[in-house]
């Protein structure tokens, strides 16, 4: 991933491409020096992408005009088509405009990168951009006629051009390594989280978390209606946005934008608007005109960035962390400039948020360097598999371990195919469940999982345990898309899902990561690997008990897969398992036994006798241990008589 491969940015608001020339990264800003908006304005048959498509916003005398589409990366989020002056447009080719604007300015700026063409990418994305969005931005791509070598989630690649920007990447890794970092990007468009760990010479994500309802948009949003509200008290108008002039609204929405970005700058206090020909009508409320105060602003968005504040909150609560546990936090987007973020940040974090200079270039200068070092993405916490155990809880087994290399454009890997038995087929159904932990590293019983996909294939119900193999293959594709198809050898049913909620590691140049403390059993990138499996812990009263077995390796033997059988089911297929020499028995499959054996005279269950107590028919026997003696059927007997030795409590 050297030479040609570029870094990519493709935000909300803004978006940015990125090389590294020599020794230091080169962003690909526009004429003024800033990122390109993602901005389309669709002008008849042309189309004007940009800086100058936003200037129009404000240029014409008038509202904004028709043609705009804000933010088109929002709507890969969407089904169906984005409607332009009631034209359809596909969300895929609104987005690959933007990126043709950022090929096109990549060629106009060849003298800043001789000699290169933006063909290859290392793009990143939200955290929250799942498998069909991360597909529809590659095709997006390819109609660009950019080539997508991998993604990177935007606040990994922020950290890594972090890294890659102090003085001493090695001090800097070997101060971090084993501690936790929060990468707090709050943009136009998302807000998002990673907690991080930096361990064994690589960035390991360990929990994400995002909203993409409290971008700088929605600020943006508020402050309009803040304006609105204004005028129409000012002026006594009951219904403002019907007054309104066609366009107007969008245009007092990009004012809105330039002034949340003037206040936050620590030395603005206020910030006026002037918008002439506003509203349809005549007279002085014709004209918007009005200021806003930084503390106006404040309060209008307070819900917002208590929100934004409280989803660190959670990050942490999941990852069972603290503030102090945090070792650093990486403020990036153009929201963390806003004065009311900046003290939620500082008051959670004192000492811990370093001011960035490139705040609003990082990702895009990380992700060229990603490309440039030609690092990889790995998983960063295994998928695991729920299978029987002997305890009859379950154990999570590790289907593919973390640390595997994600593929690159282009490759599938087959991450697993192992075959799986059903140890209890009555219910004609066997249930698969694919989980990942918590947390990365070394899996705990007591830790938490969340459960990637479940699936129902059917089996023979009549079948003997062990005898229903049940293959599982499992494939990672270039979009981190996960599709597992599970397979019976008996019935050749199929059952098939797809999952894409994985956290990433990157791994770390080989350079960088040996002093900053590597992983001495696994090599650089590569966690160390935990136990084979690890006892699943109930997270209420009720829990399911997996019918599934596996045997990694062939290691089990024939008599020990049988242990993880129902002792109900095994002694109809297995009677000899009980015999009290044999020592494959588990105290659990006698106790299943028992619990499920019904009596041969009663016919009732353990559970019945206990609660119904003992009828006649039982007596002498264990369920009917609790009657009375039965009185004697014939006259007492002399004592001394030869009858007397059967008349006892044992007779």
């Amino acid at each position: 991933m050297t030479g040609m491969t570029f870094g990519i940015d493709f935000g909300t608001t803004n978006s940015l491409a990125a090389s590294i020339i020599g020794d230091r990264p080169v962003p690909l800003a526009d004429d003024e020096g800033r990122p390109h908006p993602s901005v389309i304005w669709y002008r008849g048959s042309d189309i004007v992408i940009g800086r100058e498509a936003k200037q129009h916003l404000d240029i014409d005398q008038g509202g904004a005009p028709p043609g705009f589409v804000r933010s088109p990366k929002m709507s890969l989020r969407r089904q169906g088509p984005i409607f332009v002056d009631g034209r359809p447009v596909d969300p895929v080719d609104a987005v690959a405009e933007v990126l043709k604007h950022l090929k096109k300015d990549a060629a106009v700026a060849r003298e800043r990168a001789p000699g290169r063409d933006l063909g290859r990418a290392v793009m990143t994305i939200p955290v929250d951009f799942g498998g069909p969005e991360r597909r529809a931005l590659r095709q997006a791509a390819r109609a660009a006629g950019i080539s997508v070598v991998q993604f990177v989630h935007e606040p990994v690649a922020a950290l890594y051009g972090y890294l890659r920007s102090q003085p001493d990447m090695n001090r800097e890794l070997a101060r971090l390594e084993g501690r936790s970092v929060l990468v707090f990007d709050w943009g136009g468009g998302t807000l998002d989280l990673t907690l991080c760990k930096i361990q064994g010479g690589s960035i390991m994500q360990v929990a994400n978390a995002g909203d993409n309802e409290i971008g700088g948009d929605e600020f943006d949003n508020r402050l309009r209606n803040l304006f609105r509200a204004k005028h129409a008290t000012a002026h006594r108008l009951d219904d403002i946005s019907a007054l309104e002039q066609p366009g107007m609204a969008a245009k007092l929405l990009n004012q809105c934008e330039l002034v949340k970005i003037h206040l936050s700058n620590p030395n603005t206090e206020s910030e006026e608007v002037f918008i002439g020909n506003y509203l349809k009508v005549e007279g002085p409320s014709r004209h918007l005109v009005n200021s806003v105060t930084r503390a106006e602003l404040e309060e209008a968005s307070q819900s917002i960035v208590a929100r934004g504040l409280a989803l660190i909150d959670s990050v942490l609560a999941r990852a069972r962390l603290t503030y102090q546990d945090i070792e650093l936090c990486l403020a990036t987007g153009g929201m963390v400039n806003m004065p009311a973020i900046q003290a939620g940040l500082t008051e959670r974090f004192v000492g811990r948020v370093p001011k960035l200079g490139n705040g609003d270039r990082i990702i895009a200068e990380g992700a060229a360097w990603i490309a440039h070092d030609g690092l990889r993405l790995t998983l960063s916490k295994p998928i695991e598999i729920l299978v029987a155990d002997s305890s009859g809880r379950g154990a999570y087994y590790p289907l593919v371990p973390a640390g595997l290399q994600l593929p690159v454009e282009n490759q599938v890997i087959p991450a697993t195919n192992t075959r799986l038995y059903c140890v209890d087929p009555r219910e004609g159904i066997a249930v698969v469940e694919l989980a990942k932990p918590a947390r990365i590293g070394t899996a705990n019983p007591e830790d938490p999982r969340s459960t990637l996909c479940v699936l129902n294939l059917p089996v023979d119900p009549k079948a003997q345990p062990l005898l229903e193999r049940l293959e599982c293959h499992l494939q990672i594709d270039h979009d981190y898309v996960s599709t597992v198809i599970l397979r019976s050898t008996g019935r050749g049913a199929e059952a098939r899902s797809e999952f894409h909620d994985l956290e990433f590691g990157l791994a770390l140049p080989v350079s960088h990561s040996a002093e900053a403390g590597g992983d001495p059993e696994g090599g650089h990138g590569k966690p160390k690997r935990g136990p084979a499996s690890v006892v699943a812990t109930a997270t209420s009263t009720v829990t399911q008990r997996t019918n599934l077995a596996i045997n990694p390796n062939g290691t089990l033997s024939t008599d020990d897969l049988w242990k993880l059988v129902p002792g109900d089911i095994l002694a109809q297929w297995r009677p000899h398992h009980f015999d009290n020499r044999t020592a494959t028995l588990s105290s659990r499959q006698t106790l299943e036994r028992s619990f499920y054996t019904p009596c041969s005279r009663c016919k009732r269950l353990e559970s019945q006798i206990l609660s119904e107590g003992p009828v006649e028919e039982c007596r002498g026997r264990r369920c009917g241990a609790d009657l009375p003696p039965k009185a004697p059927d014939h006259p007492p007997l002399a004592k001394g008589s030869p009858r007397d030795q059967f008349t006892g409590p044992n007779a």
